[in-house]
């Protein structure tokens, strides 16, 4: 059964108006090169080529041709009117290649005459053109919802946000297909810039030759009009170009000025094609490749909408601080169940796809929320509305209407322990436990629709990872809060979290719908997984080793400092300016320490030269943590309080450990460890009020979320003891430093 993806290209019929045969054909042809239309004649086969390495010859024929040896050696093998048996006249296979004897004899194939239309770089004219028809219904879509977007006046970072976003959907339901048409655009454009425009030419009088620079360009030979001219040598690819102006960003003589120049609109469009381009890398989501039982390929994304938006708003808009704000964004507004409904069912889906993007956006602005922490329950009820929009004119299984509901059912176990106070506590457990079994049952959901095709892999694997994360933050409380842990106790008592044999599925649907074998030792294979995978494992490695059996452990471990190596190289090489990213590599120190100790505290005596050495490395986790820039952010009265309680925690207790089994521990991670304790221990001893939840969208840059809005929340009293403890033995590490004249 085909995938229902939100925004899938529409491959044109094959009997069009007249007017548009050319650009109709051509569509068809570009579309099974780029992984679509794998139902279509002759061949019924999608590819995923390289746009790089394809030729013109295979645009018109619309299938990759063999090597150039092997076309010989066909060519002498196989009588040119009798190809290999069982297939049409004129063509063969020749591997995942289609062999023909003479080009004219396969098929629809496209004339030169008629490509040679195209220019003036033929190849990427002719893609580019062909993208855009393909995408015609989905760019109308992304054009209508930024064109309501613009009407409600809502803010010009949220604008961009949702702009950004939907292109990214339509991004996901063809990767390829979008990759292509921005390589396209970027030779297009580079080959119709005429240079000579500029250049003042008050230093000569006489006329130049025809190839040299004119004032006006190259001259046009045939006489054409601009739109016909447009037409055969497309600049632009729709999706993005002529989208992005109605966002009502630029200068506009009606409007007045903008935010920006009309010319930096160009500037932006480049830089969101070439953020397309870098999906995929580590960090950048996750990109794989897939073959049906038919043979056709197709390419599909799993992307964390803010993680890739966000870096992209803060670099066109200038700069990710919030503090210059006197009030917070404003949100998107939904249009009126009748205005949705009068609209296209892709317009629909955008309009209220919108909430989805805007909400996981500024909720990957960790400043945003940390200042305006009614931001929180705006978003979500903004995700509700929509939700209840997606009842009235979308149908029940729409991949809408799923995404909406699942990111509901999400959020709705998420907030609230980030904005509960002990009153609501008391009052509220019957709402948690509904809630959490809203989630399980989404989550199923979400299974479901993913198995049966109604939901992309990238969208279900996204949504479970954080459907997971969610109902194991409410199944655990932050460390020190004794409110919630009796609330929690009660809950785990009650039967109320998901089954263990759930959660176990849910992980290898998740690893299955991202082309990983569930059923592999990814700890073993973990060197030969790709790094944007590995960026991806980081809950799967704490879920590894919850269980605590040494051997899931060891797995956990494994898969974990994997993790910590690819995080701390993206780090390194992209700039810093949000929480949720800069505190990626220190959460995975965080989790590679807390399982490195528990592996030590399961490793029998007779294994000592084993247990010290997993011990040794929970000390350089945890050393690396005291060193990473964000852990300083969490000593300042901003930081989130259940945020420092767990840090603190993880780090105190692999030292002791570590210490109290002779594994060499220095002054200085002492004393650190210990400043660290006791800004937490300050912290939870007066309740201190904190604002915000770094790292809000569970996208593994973090374990925990962040403080209560309230300061109501007391340390119980276990984490008490065991804290001071901690402390006592810390004090001793620190006092062992020499002295500077000994």
């Amino acid at each position: 059964m085909p995938l229902v993806h939100v925004f899938s290209a529409g491959i044109p019929a094959a009997e069009v108006r007249r007017a548009d045969v050319v650009e109709s054909r051509v569509a068809r042809k570009v579309a099974p090169l780029f992984g679509l239309g794998a139902d279509l004649p002759p061949f019924r086969r999608s590819w995923v080529c390289d746009y790089t390495a394809l030729t013109l010859a295979e645009i018109g024929r619309g299938a990759p041709s063999p090597h150039r040896a092997e076309r010989s050696r066909l060519e002498a093998k196989l009588p040119r009117a009798h190809p290999g048996e069982g297939e049409e006249p004129g063509w063969a296979w020749s591997g995942r290649s289609v062999w023909s004897a003479q080009p004219g004899t396969l098929p629809g194939a496209l004339t030169n005459a008629t490509l040679n239309r195209y220019g003036p770089d033929t190849k990427a004219a002719a893609v580019l053109a062909g993208a855009n028809r393909l995408l015609r219904e989905a760019t109308a879509a992304v054009m209508a919802a930024c064109r309501h977007l613009a009407a409600t006046g809502c803010d010009a970072e949220v604008r961009l946000a949702g702009w950004a976003g939907l292109v990214l959907e339509v991004y996901r339901a063809q990767p390829a297909l979008v990759v292509a048409a921005v390589q396209a655009r970027q030779v297009q454009r580079s080959l119709s810039a005429h240079w000579g425009t500029q250049v003042d030419r008050a230093g000569v009088t006489e006329a130049g030759a025809p190839s040299e620079i004119h004032p006006s360009g190259p001259a046009d030979p045939d006489g054409e009009l601009d739109e016909s001219v447009a037409r055969w040598r497309p600049t632009s690819f729709d999706l993005v170009d002529a989208t992005l102006p109605v966002l009502g960003l630029a200068d506009d003589p009606a409007a007045g000025p903008g935010l920006v120049t009309v010319d930096a609109l160009d500037d932006i469009a480049s830089a969101w094609c070439q953020r397309l381009l870098g999906i995929g890398r580590p960090g950048r989501g996750v990109v794989w490749l897939d073959e049906d039982g038919g043979g056709s390929r197709r390419v599909y994304a799993m992307v964390r909408v803010g993680a890739v938006v966000a870096p992209f708003v803060a670099a066109s808009l200038g700069g990710t601080s919030a503090g210059t704000r006197t009030s917070p964004p404003v949100l998107p507004v939904l249009p009126t169940d009748d205005a949705l409904a009068a609209a296209p069912l892709l317009q629909r889906r955008a309009h209220l796809l919108l909430a989805h993007v805007a909400v996981n956006y500024l909720r990957y602005r960790d400043e945003l929320l940390r200042d305006w922490p009614e931001l929180r329950a705006q978003s979500r009820e903004l995700v509700s509305a929509a939700v209840a929009r997606c009842a009235a004119v979308l149908e029940h299984d729409d991949p809408v209407a799923l995404q909406l509901a699942a990111y509901a059912a999400y959020l709705e176990v998420w907030d609230p322990p980030r904005t509960r106070t002990r009153a609501a506590d008391a009052d509220g457990a019957a709402g948690r436990s509904a809630a959490v079994q809203r989630l399980i049952a989404s989550q199923q959901r979400v299974v479901e629709s993913w198995r049966s095709g109604r939901l992309d892999p990238g969208a279900a694997a996204y949504l479970l990872e954080i459907g997971i994360v969610a109902l194991r933050d409410a199944a655990r409380p932050p460390a020190g809060d004794s409110a919630l842990a009796d609330v929690s106790s009660s809950a785990r008592s009650a039967g109320e979290g998901p089954a263990p044999l759930a959660v176990r599925s849910w992980w290898s649907a998740i690893l299955k719908a991202r082309g990983l074998d569930p059923k592999a030792d990814l700890a073993a294979l973990a060197d030969s997984v790709s790094d944007a995978q590995v960026f991806h494992l980081h809950h799967y490695a704490a879920w590894l080793a919850a269980g605590g059996r040494r051997t899931d452990l060891r797995r956990a471990l494994a898969i974990q400092q994997r993790v910590v190596q690819v995080r701390a190289e993206v780090a390194r090489r992209e700039p810093a300016g949000f929480e949720a990213k800069s505190a990626a590599v220190r959460s995975g120190h965080e989790l590679a320490a807390e399982i490195a100790t528990d592996l030590a505290l399961v490793t029998p005596e007779r294994e000592r030269g084993a247990r010290t050495q997993v011990l040794e490395d929970a000390v350089g986790h945890a050393r690396a943590v005291l060193a990473d820039p964000s852990t300083s952010g969490l000593l300042r009265s901003t930081g989130p309080l259940p945020a420092i309680l767990r840090t603190a925690g993880v780090v105190a207790r692999a030292l002791c450990v570590a210490a109290s089994h002779g594994v060499r521990v220095t002054a200085e991670d002492g004393a650190a460890g210990l400043v660290l304790l006791d800004a937490a221990i300050d912290a939870a001893r007066s309740g201190a009020t904190r604002r915000g939840a770094a790292g809000d969208e569970p996208d593994g840059t973090r374990r925990d979320g962040a403080a209560r809005e309230s300061g109501e929340t007391q340390p119980d009293a276990a984490w008490q003891t065991t804290s001071s403890d901690w402390r006592a033995q810390l004090v001793d590490i620190a006092a062992t430093r020499p002295s500077r004249h000994g």
